[in-house]
């Protein structure tokens, strides 16, 4: 390109430093809510299409921001969001009244995850293009504060649907107040005077012409104020989050698992759930209840896996006393009884509940189960009857993988981030299995033989399903119910995660005492014809020894339990009292007609049992390293430090402490030259500098200067006035000023 070519570019479009530092403000701005869209498309499957369209928003603004005004830009903006809106209302399989739309869209705006809408792709996929094209059609257009009110409604949008992480949405306010910043300044420092007063968001007042230098000292402090104010954007919230105060607020960058139980962390979540590190369990009794058979108190379940947690799509409609469903399958019913003895949110049952009845009011949820309206206090009783499946392990195998494609599309879902090695491990293993039964009991008895029990882990940093079969030898329920869901889906076999509680302690021969340690996570699997079957791959034994210590540590610190009206938690028999087996039961024999395959052997074997029990002192457990939210914050935070330590003189001054105590050697000449120039620094310190004019020598009279300084002056002399000096000769002057310095 020549240089007159060159030139008119250069005139057309003034790519100053600010203006660059601005463009790259707004880029993170609305980085931060296209990486929400990315994770949430990756979630449900291939983000490439999410990508491309994204692409084509900012090469169509790029194009157009030189040409198109900007009334018609914000009516191109209004276009492609309307657009989207009502391609997604098309795409909804029934046809939706407006005021459910609205009830959605305040649902959302009030703490819902955009993952509990069922085609939430296509929900990105429609809105998308209108943020990104204003964004950076208004940013190249230099209306900088107009650009970060579209990035900063999106981003809001997506921080009040909690999609957006706190790291993300902080990464966003600081692309925001970058471009501000940076907009600001290169706004002053462009040479367009006339069209700054045309900008609804330049600064008025100042005489641009004053500016033309955007490299000038002005703009140059301007942006070091604009970084230092970055940086404190991010470090004081860091900050703040290791404050005990606030360590558990809105200002902790901390997830608030430390310190959570199993049963908090299963419950408290609602419509989502996300996998915690180390927990512990709580004794508190939930329940009583009355059954002719224990059973899993089932609670819910959970069919969107991404990758860090699960989420439950679907919305729950009222129960007007009307029978649900049943299974498919043959099946008996069974009648229970619950009692709440303290406050509680969850009205657990056996599977499949068909009829409620009770004081508390409850809807159904989108999986076919019971969930309260509001909160139980103690005292509350409800009772639930439901149909259990009676399947046979022939009837399942031979259940075949005649699935809908409604079941198919969303049990056997997985991100696309999903690590091949996932897959790979779980055909390795199952390469025996002849059907989805089979491959189902493998992948159980796999996990149980293979991984330990712990609930002292660190959670992983992304994908736990992947982190739990290749790098963690032992966890709790949630990572193993995680991981074989994970694997089953790989082979394209629809299954859920499924949590509630275990039958706890039996104190008489119907009853049993349901605590919250009894809190659980395990699969289901669907069979065409039989319905949901239920698989526990957490191993039975050590979970119960840890449950045990833990109620007797419990009855040990305190007085006894108590349920009821008073009545004192007794053992009903000191024999079998553990969780009833976690497959289907059979309705003619309790062995298996057929053998059931076991797991291939893998060239890398993930583990061994009994992994709890290994010395973790001697273990090298290295740092997570950040995510690229977290090393973009850093790299701002660390040039806004640097930007400040420069403002405040704390650089200069380290670098004058260094150059004083640290002298590197070069030759006899430059090392007597550097150590002369060292010694005079201190002089000038501890006395006055020399005047101008002022001889060495008269300098060194006046302030009456010692003999090591004098030396030092005399062998300056030689080298300038006498040539050569050697090695001899700038040893003694460099060891001259050490000690100048080291007396100071």
């Amino acid at each position: 390109m020549s240089a007159a070519v060159t030139e008119r570019v250069r005139g057309r479009v003034s790519w100053s430093g600010s203006r660059i530092l601005a463009l790259l403000g707004a880029a993170l701005a609305i980085g931060a809510p296209l990486r929400t869209m990315y994770y949430l498309s990756d979630v449900v499957g291939d983000p490439t299409l999410f990508l491309a369209l994204a692409a084509l928003s900012f090469v169509g603004a790029t194009l157009l921001a030189r040409v198109l005004r900007p009334p018609l830009a914000v009516g191109v903006g209004a276009v492609l969001f309307a657009g989207g809106l009502v391609a997604y209302i098309l795409s909804l399989s029934t046809n939706p009244a407006v005021t459910d739309l609205l009830g959605d869209t305040a649902a959302l705006l009030t703490g819902r995850s955009l993952l509990q809408i069922a085609k939430v792709r296509l929900w990105v996929l429609s809105f998308a293009p209108a943020p990104v094209f204003l964004t950076w059609y208004f940013a190249l257009r230099r209306w900088y504060v107009t650009a970060t009110v579209a990035a900063g409604t999106a981003l809001a949008f997506f921080a009040l649907t909690t999609d957006a992480g706190v790291v993300t949405t902080l990464l966003g306010v600081v692309g925001i107040a970058a471009t501000i910043g940076f907009g600001t300044l290169d706004t002053l420092s462009a040479d367009e005077p006339a069209d700054l007063t045309k900008r609804p968001d330049a600064m008025t007042g100042g005489d641009a012409t004053e500016h033309p230098d955007d490299g000038g000292e002005g703009i140059d402090a301007g942006r070091r104020a604009v970084l230092e104010q970055l940086a404190a954007i991010i470090v004081v919230p860091a900050a703040l989050s290791q404050v005990p105060i606030t360590r558990d607020s809105l200002l902790s960058y901390d997830d608030g698992s430390e310190g959570q139980t199993v049963e908090g962390s299963l419950f408290d979540a609602g419509e989502s759930l996300s996998v915690q590190g180390s927990i512990s369990l709580t004794p508190e009794i939930r329940y009583t209840v009355e059954s002719e058979e224990p059973r899993y108190w089932r609670v819910a379940s959970y069919d969107r896996y991404t990758g860090n947690g699960w989420v439950r799509t679907g919305t729950p409609r009222p129960y007007g006393d009307q029978r649900l469903d049943s299974p498919p399958g043959e099946t008996r019913t069974l009648r229970q009884e619950f009692r709440a003895e303290s406050t509680i949110g969850t009205v657990p049952a056996a599977w499949k509940p068909v009829r409620y009845s009770g004081g508390p009011s409850v809807s159904v949820s989108s999986e076919g189960g019971f969930q309260p309206d509001g909160t139980l206090s103690t005292g509350d009783s409800y009772e639930v009857r439901s149909e259990l499946l009676v399947a046979t392990p022939d009837g399942l195998r031979e259940a075949g993988t005649d699935y809908d494609d409604a079941t198919v599309e969303l049990y056997t879902q997985l991100p696309d981030s999903t690590p091949d090695r996932v897959e790979e491990r779980t055909a390795i293993l199952t390469a025996n299995a002849e059907n989805p039964y089979e491959t189902a009991l493998v992948i159980e008895r796999w996990l149980q033989d293979s991984k330990g029990y712990s609930l002292d882990v660190d959670r992983p940093g992304f994908n736990v399903a992947d982190a739990f079969l290749f790098e963690m030898d032992e966890g709790y329920c949630v990572y193993f119910a995680t991981t074989m869901v994970t694997m089953l889906r790989t082979q394209g076999i629809p299954a859920r995660m499924t949590v509630g509680y275990t039958s706890g302690q039996r104190i008489d021969e119907n009853e049993w005492v349901v605590r919250g340690l009894n809190s659980h996570a395990w699969v289901e699997v669907y069979f065409p014809g039989q319905g949901w079957v239920q698989f526990d791959p957490t191993p039975s034994g050590p979970r119960e020894e840890v449950r045990q210590q833990r109620i007797e540590d419990a009855n040990a610190d305190g007085p006894s339990p108590t349920v009821g009206d008073g009545d004192p938690v007794e053992q009903y028999t000191p024999s079998d009292t553990s969780t009833p087996a976690p497959l289907t039961e059979t309705n003619d024999t309790e062995t298996e007609p057929t053998e059931t395959p076991t797991a291939t052997e893998t060239d890398t074997p993930t583990s061994t049992t009994g992994a709890s029990d290994t010395d973790e002192s001697t273990e090298l457990r290295l740092p997570a390293l950040p995510s690229r939210e977290e090393m973009t914050l850093g790299v701002v935070a660390l040039l806004g430090i640097a930007a400040g330590a420069r403002r405040s003189g704390l650089s200069e001054r380290a670098y004058r402490a260094v150059w004083l105590r640290y002298q590197r050697r070069v030759d006899p000449e430059s090392d007597v030259e550097r150590a002369f120039q060292r010694a005079m620094y201190i002089l000038s310190k501890d006395h006055r500098s020399r005047k101008s004019g002022e001889t060495v020598r008269a300098y060194l009279d006046a302030i009456e200067a010692d003999d090591r300084v004098r030396r030092l002056a005399a062998l300056r002399e030689r080298l300038r006035y006498g040539g050569e000096v050697d090695e001899a000769i700038a040893d003694e002057a460099v060891e001259l000023a050490d000690g100048i310095v080291s007396d100071r």
